[in-house]
């Protein structure tokens, strides 16, 4: 069972979060190797989203939970097809999926099996999820909301290079509806451009921002911030929208709170517009004395690096239910660039490591 055989084999599934067939054959791919090595495996569907569980026995309550997702966001063919080059020495090997996350997946899979095979007791179990690209709600947040704990997840989907990620920001995104009066484009004033009314709001939105926080920056990013991600409405340059709809994307850290970004939106709005939440996430806080953290940096073989990343993962839903995450991965690429990749020997240093934690614990 060869790491980068596996690995190959599951990138040249295309498991886009939407794409339900190659989803399911990536777990059922990933649930045959488990039943080889006679460990039980658990199915959860939820609404078309599937979830795995691997473990030598099945339950809720586990000291520590392994855990990835399989799903990855839209990609070229060719990038379906794994391509193992060297650099500087190094195995590289490009695809989509390989950094984000199926390269990390295979590490702590094969650190699982291995460890059971070595004779391993501990309290452990796999988990693999297939949604986390459009948000975890139907993967991680149902299972946590059925009760499935650990007192640790150990999430290799965060924390480059071998970094501990301490802090990931909360997400808030929204969904605006206008409405105004249609017209022909030359007589403006017998009209309400719906358009026009939702670029006020986000202009409200975003000086309130300014405001309170300042503008984020690649050097001071630990800020709320607000993108305007979607915004439709029209569909001739000579009529005035009666109809238009806004979709912004806000990131928040703690002590930041929806409750207060929600009075800020609140504040924002003119008439003819309205606003519903679309998905959020609380901030994740780990904290870095806790047990099980100080026993992977114990792992480590350098003095560890800690980061906050702007981003969100499902560890969010593991936050909400003050449940410890330890998000770190091996050496690859920023997720989702057209050239990802993952350094292949990082991965079999990263499974050995992850194989000495479990045994630490």
């Amino acid at each position: 069972m060869k790491l980068e055989n596996i690995l190959e084999d599951i990138i040249k599934i295309p498991s886009v979060t939407s794409n339900l067939e190659a989803c399911r054959k990536t777990v059922e791919y990933i649930t045959d190797l488990a039943q080889k090595e006679n460990l039980k495996t658990k199915l959860i569907e939820n609404d078309q989203v599937l979830s795995l569980i691997i473990a030598k026995e099945i339950k809720n309550k586990y000291e520590v939970i392994l855990n990835g997702h399989l799903d990855v966001v839209p990609a070229s063919k060719e990038q379906f097809t794994p391509k193992i080059k060297i650099k500087k020495g190094k195995r590289i090997m490009y695809g989509r999926g390989t950094s984000d996350m199926k390269g990390p997946v295979v590490s702590i899979l094969l650190a699982f099996i291995e460890s059971i095979r070595e004779g391993c007791n501990k309290d452990i179990a796999l988990l693999f999820t297939t949604d986390e690209e459009f948000g975890g709600f139907k993967g991680m947040k149902y299972l946590v909301d059925q009760n499935l704990r650990a007192n640790i997840f150990f999430i290799p989907d965060g924390g480059n290079n071998w970094s501990i990620c301490t802090d990931q920001k909360g997400v808030f995104q929204i969904k605006f509806t206008a409405k105004g009066v249609s017209a022909h484009g030359s007589r403006v004033w017998l009209g309400d451009n719906a358009v026009v009314k939702l670029i006020t709001v986000y202009e409200n939105i975003e000086k309130e921002f300014l405001k309170r926080w300042g503008k984020a920056t690649k050097k001071n990013n630990w800020k709320p911030t607000v993108n305007l991600g979607a915004l439709n409405g029209g569909d001739n340059a000579n009529k005035v929208p009666n109809v238009a709809t806004m979709l912004i994307d806000i990131r928040y850290p703690t002590p930041v709170t929806q409750s207060e970004l929600e009075k800020i939106v609140k504040s924002s709005i003119v008439n003819g517009v309205t606003w519903e939440t679309i998905s959020s996430g609380a901030p994740l806080s780990t904290n870095i004395k806790n047990e099980y953290i100080n026993k992977w940096i114990d792992v480590l073989d350098d003095k560890p690096v800690f980061e906050q990343e702007p981003g969100a993962s499902d560890g969010r839903f593991l936050a909400e239910k003050g449940i410890n995450v330890l998000l770190t991965k091996p050496r690859s690429s920023e997720p989702h660039i057209d050239n990802e990749w993952v350094n292949l020997d990082d991965l079999i240093v990263f499974k050995d490591s992850v194989k000495r934690w479990i045994r630490s614990i």
